[in-house]
């Protein structure tokens, strides 16, 4: 049997347990679960988002937005982009400031469309 594509929920909840805060917890399941499988969602066998970064973009955006946890969202969104570079042969080195400015933009729907947040993303982003 094959694994399943990076993330999933179970691997976002993993995350969650290892990256945030005490009292994190899911709020809406059924959000985590689509969250999960936007970075890798397909229309008529063709990725909705092609590249890493932007499949990064999707799931910062979906966790910011969304919000499937009671609190942590920021946390959860900002560790899953960076795990999923990761396993995709990226870094991201981004200063906790610049995290927060692009988490208020997107929070506040400044920074609404995954193209956008990929533009903001790409000076952060080196090859591993």
């Amino acid at each position: 049997m094959s694994e399943p594509e990076w993330p999933d929920a179970v691997h976002l909840l993993r995350l969650l347990a290892q990256s945030t805060g005490p009292g994190a917890s899911v709020r809406d399941a059924g959000i985590l679960v689509a969250v999960a499988s936007r970075s890798h969602a397909t229309i008529l066998g063709t990725p909705v988002h092609r590249t890493a970064l932007e499949q990064a973009a999707a799931l910062l955006h979906g966790i910011l937005v969304w919000r499937p946890l009671q609190v942590w969202n920021a946390g959860l969104a900002w560790a899953a982009a960076l795990g999923l570079l990761v396993r995709n042969g990226l870094d991201l080195a981004i200063s906790p400031w610049e995290q927060m400015v692009i988490t208020d933009e997107i929070t506040s729907g400044a920074l609404d469309e995954v193209v956008d947040i990929t533009v903001r993303l790409a000076p952060f982003v080196s090859i591993r």
